[in-house]
């Protein structure tokens, strides 16, 4: 019987810190997930004491004794050293050591070991390892909501370099539809381009998605949002030579509106893509962070 090993899978965004123990060898939580609220704007002092308090709970509920932290974290990030360099989220922690900080805070727990990774490849991983991409070897994970992240995944490693991906395996950056693909797949896109068809204001994807049965314009622009999307991967999926997308984020929610657009766009590439939606969700990221000890 294959030993049970267990991390601490951590998520931070720009208002709140999430984490869970992961049982590595099933992919299964130990318990729901501590999630504590911590702006992005509050000091260092603020934010190191938040994400102090809920690593604390965290353990506290480990069924066995835990020095492995996995952490995501938005970029720009050192993810060898574990130091922060961002300066639009959790300006006041630039260019501190996040693990050492942390360690020394948390005495009571010693030998911690901390790894790093950027959130869309922590949701990469998570999926990877334990969601709807555990049984593909290759596969494309792109993460739509307010941005666009992604995730080129071989054999549950993150591939970030070579021929086959874009630089750092990013795609927020690239030319797309006279702008970029940040700009093209993301909630912003959404909002402006149902205020052209129709005139009116929304807030979010949601809104659009919930007018769909009885809404021309939401009907026009989910489909023109699944087209434009196979149109956008098919040499992602070509340069990468792989057949699977895996799509997460909470426009992802709707993929059932945009799916029949963007498998008429591969047919007319005679591409035949398996094209699913994340079924880890909120979860994803922490289970990929735990991954890295994996």
């Amino acid at each position: 019987m294959k030993k049970k090993k267990y991390a601490v899978g951590v998520d931070i965004g720009g208002t709140h810190i999430s984490s869970a123990v992961v049982d590595l060898s099933t992919g299964e939580l130990c318990a729901e997930p501590h999630s504590t609220d911590i702006d992005q704007d509050r000091s260092a002092e603020e934010i190191f004491s938040a994400w102090t308090k809920n690593l604390r709970l965290t353990l506290a509920e480990s069924p066995t004794p835990v020095s492995l932290i996995g952490m995501a974290f938005p970029g720009p990030f050192d993810y060898e050293k574990g130091v922060s360099h961002m300066e639009h989220k959790f300006a006041d922690i630039n260019g501190l050591n996040v693990g050492e900080i942390l360690s020394a805070r948390m005495l009571e727990h010693r030998g911690l070991e901390f790894r790093y990774v950027n959130d869309a490849g922590a949701f990469a991983l998570g999926e990877s390892f334990f969601g709807a991409a555990k049984d593909m070897k290759r596969v494309l994970v792109l993460t739509l909501g307010t941005g666009l992240g992604s995730g080129f995944i071989d054999n549950h490693k993150i591939v970030r370099t070579g021929g086959k991906v874009p630089e750092g395996g990013e795609v927020w950056d690239l030319p797309y539809g006279g702008g970029i693909a940040d700009e093209a797949f993301s909630t912003r896109w959404i909002v402006k381009r149902y205020k052209e068809l129709s005139g009116r204001d929304v807030k979010g994807a949601r809104d659009v998605a919930l007018r769909h049965g009885f809404d021309d314009e939401a009907k026009v622009l989910f489909n023109e949002f699944g087209w434009r999307l196979a149109d956008f991967t098919i040499p992602l999926l070509k340069d990468f030579e792989c057949t699977n997308l895996l799509l997460g984020g909470n426009i992802s929610r709707s993929l059932n509106l945009f799916i029949n657009s963007m498998k008429h766009r591969y047919g007319q590439s005679d591409m035949d893509v398996d094209v699913k939606a994340s079924t880890l969700l909120d979860k994803a990221a922490m289970l990929g962070a735990a991954s890295l000890f994996v």
